[in-house]
């Protein structure tokens, strides 16, 4: 509040700076062309009075003069042109001294121009005056030159009049401006310090805590939206922390505490010689089995320091995607799914890092088949345009949950809790997927639907 105050009043006093100065040109401006037209008012009734001269006309002629310099505020003074004076208002015979007045300041005013000057003129009128010089001209000639002359305090007292009105509009605007400013900024406060509060509590760990908007201010409403985001996020990624200390904790624990048995019971003989090569094959795989975890875990710190060099080359994405079914013909057959592949053209060849993509395939119909129930349906396909190619992996089960659909490209972040599925897995496989398809420079989205869960990405294609 007090910020927008300081910023309307110094814009209040720049604008009466400028006002102000404006102000002063536009008055003098205004007078000098009053008293120019009176000038000219004066050049006709000179020129009737030479014309038609009598006692009569000169006494009209005299009146015209007295009532032009009351009019204008002015002091009027005739010469002719050599300085003589000829004639002048009532008003300014107490300063003329002499009868001839020195007019080499406006010299340029014998050549028929109109002059305006403003100073200290002939020491006539011991004060600033502006002077307005006309020349008399008849048949083309200058024959005489008028003077007006008028005090600065007139010009002065005009702009003050004008600047007192501007400095009560000011006035009441500053009034209205700190009325606004109070309201508008209790109005904004209210919900910051609510945003501050909460703040502090997310900073102490409570991320159930969200900002109730009550606002008209598009910007207040916009930025609680943003908060209430980010809320969601880190209380999601705090979940997903906690999950993956456990699951990890879990993963790490149980191969160690089988190897350790089964390694102990053949130290001590509790398990016989005859029965050592069928654990020792156990202790293995659960080797195998922490080698692959940790490898993971490699691999994510390399995607994240983006220390992941691709080796770009011609990959057969059809080919790819049949070697790897494959790979999963034994799980396929045992939940009796069925598997759709459809394709365009029998050869699809993207510019892409060969195993990068193998991976991206293997862990999306990995999860088809994991979540996909007996008797289910996986579809697989493979489509192009001029440029791209693009590959869908579906298949028919419990669908992904708008919550999860926002989290399942994150680190850890497992929607087996939410959707009753195999646990198993460290929930890395979609995070490893995005990353080699954004490495890629493509793009890769999950569609949820009915009974159905589909993601679809895809690579760039190269003609052959």
């Amino acid at each position: 509040m007090k910020l927008s105050l300081s910023v309307i009043l110094v814009s209040s006093f720049v604008l009466g700076v400028i006002y102000f100065a404006q102000i002063g040109r536009y008055v003098k401006s205004s007078r000098t062309s009053i008293l120019l037209a009176n000038a000219d008012r004066i050049n006709k009734l000179t020129e009737a009075l030479v014309t038609n001269y009598n006692a009569v006309t000169e006494q009209f002629y005299t009146l015209n003069i007295d009532l032009i310099a009351e009019s204008t505020q002015s002091y009027i003074i005739l010469v002719d042109v050599n300085g003589n004076i000829v004639s002048c208002s009532e008003n300014t015979k107490p300063y003329i001294m002499a009868n001839s007045i020195d007019i080499k300041e406006f010299s340029e005013v014998l050549e028929g121009r109109n002059v305006v000057k403003t100073g200290v003129y002939n020491s006539m009128f011991n004060s600033r005056i502006l002077t307005v010089a006309s020349p008399l001209i008849k048949d083309g000639k200058t024959y005489g030159v008028v003077l007006f002359n008028t005090y600065q305090p007139f010009l002065n007292s005009d702009v003050a009049s004008l600047l007192m009105q501007l400095l009560i509009s000011i006035l009441i605007g500053l009034v209205v401006a700190f009325i606004l400013t109070y309201f508008l900024s209790k109005n904004m406060s209210k919900p910051i310090r609510g945003l501050s509060l909460i703040a502090n509590n997310i900073a102490k760990g409570d991320f159930d805590k969200r900002v109730l908007i009550n606002s008209n201010i598009l910007e207040i409403q916009e930025l609680s939206n943003s908060f209430n985001l980010m809320a969601d996020s880190l209380q999601n990624h705090e979940n997903v922390r906690s999950s993956f200390v456990s699951n990890v904790s879990h993963d790490l624990r149980t191969p160690i505490t089988t190897i350790g048995g089964f390694v102990n019971g053949i130290l001590d003989g509790t398990i016989p010689p005859e029965s050592q090569n069928k654990y020792l094959t156990v202790v293995s795989k659960e080797i195998s089995r922490l080698s692959n975890l940790i490898n993971t875990f490699l691999d994510i710190s390399k995607y994240e320091d983006k220390n992941v060099e691709l080796k770009l080359t011609s990959v057969d994405i059809n080919e790819m995607v049949r070697v790897v079914l494959l790979t999963f013909e034994k799980i396929i057959q045992q939940k009796n799914i069925t598997v759709n592949f459809l394709y365009g053209e029998e050869n699809t060849f993207a510019l892409a890092d060969e195993q990068s993509i193998h991976r991206v395939i293997v862990n999306l119909i990995d999860n088809a088949t994991k979540f996909a129930q007996n008797n289910g349906i996986i579809d697989i396909s493979v489509n192009t345009t001029y440029n791209k190619i693009m590959v869908g992996i579906s298949n028919t089960g419990e669908t992904i949950s708008e919550q999860d659909a926002k989290y399942i490209w994150d680190r850890f972040y497992k929607t087996d809790k939410s959707r009753n599925y195999n646990k198993t897995g460290a929930g890395l496989g979609l995070y490893i997927v995005k990353s080699i398809i954004n490495q890629h420079g493509e793009s890769i989205k999950v569609i949820p639907g009915n009974n159905y869960t589909k993601f679809v990405f895809t690579l760039k294609r190269i003609k052959k």
